[in-house]
């Protein structure tokens, strides 16, 4: 938790530099390989809601799997679209 805490702590450093704040209600946090208890304290900790993958970002989606042509097909068809 030190080094969530330390991650935190120089994000809301950022923040106050750039005027730049992250949404609470529009972030999540996405884990791989970390134990429940963990997780439950920094989600506890930092106020953000846990996410799960697959999910589209911009568009594209994002996966730990390999990503098949379906998947990008929505945005093959966008693109094509505006060609």
């Amino acid at each position: 938790m030190v080094s969530v805490r330390f991650m935190f702590g120089l994000f809301q450093e950022f923040s106050l530099a750039s005027g730049l704040v992250a949404n609470a209600d529009k972030s999540s946090i996405y884990f791989g390989g970390v134990p429940t208890n963990v997780q439950s304290e920094i989600l506890h900790e930092l106020g953000f809601s846990q996410g799960y993958l697959p999910f589209n970002y911009l568009g594209v989606p994002l996966s730990t799997k390999r990503v098949s042509i379906l998947q990008y097909q929505p945005l093959i068809d966008k693109i094509m679209r505006r060609i």
